[in-house]
């Protein structure tokens, strides 16, 4: 009579700081036999969740495909989920492992297609595969709506291609691949893509009618800034945006408010990670809330922790690029919300924040965090106090 299962490899392993190739073949026996008995014990029309994650280990998959094959096949699955992890354990050599575990995954998605066949999530980390392998996924994975894949690639520099338009894919993350072109995705709402470099949009839009969240994790050296309205400018749906800039180079540009307007029509929550305040201000993210009419939330994320940059790259002619001065006119009418992570009593920022006040006209809420602790570098993290330790100057707190 079970509706849901949910089989974690992790509640079968043993509690020890060290895992060996050994114990992890044990615990796979296990669990493998254990899937095998809840579904051949349990009625075919029962199951509507079978949610399974476990490593990619031989003999294992063949009797696990097996397994809930013969359930969604004939039975009334609403979802199905598969979480499979390479297993890194005594392994030395990383890139032939990840085209091993490529190679056994591509094995296993062949010998049961029934079970692929039905699949509405799947999660990989650490494979590799061939060019040709990710189509063939996608083609038969026709009820995908959630895929991700960790540390996954085709090789250096690949390029991933999707051109699906009678997929149900919902929500793509990634983070290897130099680029992901969406060609045809009728039905995918959002993306996530968490890249440390690369050289050109690691997004390429196409026939994306739905997409309404993004997520773009990354640093850029040695190129132009990227302008918004010219990556975004198949978007027309948006309404949750991240960019988060790894403590780094700011890498987009601003432009005029017009070039953006079509775009952020829609936008009601607005994310900026990953800025280094002692190299940047935050006068430029104005021209983002100036396009954004419709912005509701407001969350920015600053870093001030030394450690987090391990030498400097930005010069006076990146900084200058980045200036921007409102419209003297400009009022916004929707913003309800700024929250600032990384917060600490100093003029710089409480400039910034009373300018926000100024403008936005119905904010209702300022969230104001301090920067967690850290033991890399001479922050304390305390509220109160600066990153010295001494206390902040309360006149400026009096001000604000």
């Amino acid at each position: 009579m079970l509706t849901d299962l949910i089989i974690n490899v992790d509640e079968f392993l043993p509690r020890t700081e060290t895992l060996t190739t050994d114990q992890l073949k044990k615990s796979m026996d296990v669990y493998a036999e254990t899937t095998r008995r809840l579904l051949a014990s349990t009625s075919q029309h029962a199951i509507k969740i079978l949610c399974l994650s476990f490593y990619l280990t031989d003999p294992h998959l063949q009797a696990i495909g097996s397994a809930v094959g013969s359930i969604v096949e004939h039975g009334d699955t609403k979802l199905l989920e598969f979480n499979m992890m390479a297993d890194w354990h005594d392994l030395d050599y990383r890139l032939e492992a990840s085209v091993q575990f490529g190679q056994r995954f591509m094995a296993f998605f062949g010998s049961c297609p029934s079970a692929f066949r039905w699949l509405t999530s799947l999660s990989i980390e650490n494979l590799r595969f061939n060019e040709s392998d990710m189509s063939s996924l996608l083609d038969v994975c026709d009820q995908l709506r959630f895929l991700s894949m960790r540390s996954c690639d085709c090789g250096p520099q690949s390029v991933l291609k999707i051109d699906t338009p009678r997929s149900q894919l919902m929500e793509l993350v990634f983070d290897m691949f130099i680029r992901v072109e969406l060609i045809q995705v009728p039905k995918l709402m959002h993306v996530v893509c968490d890249i440390l470099v690369f050289e050109s949009p690691a997004i390429v839009f196409g026939h994306v009618p739905l997409l309404h969240g993004i997520s773009l994790s990354s640093m850029i050296m040695n190129q132009p800034p990227l302008m918004l309205s010219n990556w975004l400018s198949n978007v027309r749906s948006l309404s949750t945006l991240t960019l988060d800039f790894k403590n780094w180079v700011i890498w987009i540009k601003p432009e005029g408010p017009k070039r953006l307007s079509l775009i952020f029509s829609k936008l009601r929550d607005l994310h900026l990670c990953g800025i280094f305040f002692s190299e940047y201000n935050l006068e430029w993210t104005f021209y983002l809330l100036e396009a954004a009419p419709s912005l509701k939330n407001f969350f920015l994320k600053v870093q001030r922790h030394k450690c987090a940059r391990v030498y400097k790259v930005i010069d006076d002619q990146q900084r200058t690029s980045l200036q921007w001065k409102a419209s003297s006119d400009f009022k916004h009418h929707s913003l309800n919300l700024l929250d600032i992570e990384g917060f600490e009593v100093e003029y710089k920022l409480m400039k910034y924040i009373r300018h926000v006040m100024k403008l936005a006209e119905q904010l209702k809420m300022i969230r104001l965090q301090h920067k967690e602790p850290c033991d890399g570098c001479d922050a304390n993290g305390r509220l109160g106090f600066n990153s010295s330790g001494s206390e902040i100057d309360t006149d400026l707190t009096r001000e604000f």
